[in-house]
């Protein structure tokens, strides 16, 4: 039997493959997870989504098959204000310096609330 190599890595994966634009990748996967978890939490169909999200139930299909590159980071969060979620956005000073003049800061999603069944529109 062939052993298989892999790296287990801690933190962001985008930038171990060395995308450019990893930090925002990461965000986007995040914030993609907390809405499909939503979705997946709910007893809706995805035509019931949809509706919800003003979106074509092959549009949902693509949220829950993580298509992240169909979703910006404004269309998720857009999507969890509609699914319930209160969005927000903190800017705080950073520790890390890219040079002795400019500081380069990171993004970041948390989860702060206990979920909740969302239902239908009738």
């Amino acid at each position: 039997m062939k052993k298989k190599n892999f790296d287990i890595t801690e933190g962001n994966i985008f930038a171990d493959l060395g995308l450019t634009d990893s930090d925002e990748m990461l965000t986007r996967s995040d914030l993609l997870s907390e809405v499909v978890s939503i979705i997946r939490n709910s007893s809706l169909s995805q035509k019931e989504i949809a509706g919800i999200l003003g979106i074509s139930a092959p549009k949902v299909s693509s949220l829950m098959t993580g298509k992240i590159n169909d979703f910006s980071n404004d269309t998720l969060m857009h999507y969890l204000a509609l699914l319930g979620c209160n969005i927000e956005i903190r800017v705080l000073l950073g520790q890390r310096r890219l040079s002795k003049s400019v500081r380069r800061g990171a993004v970041t999603v948390r989860r702060r609330f206990r979920r909740r069944k969302i239902k239908a529109a009738r």
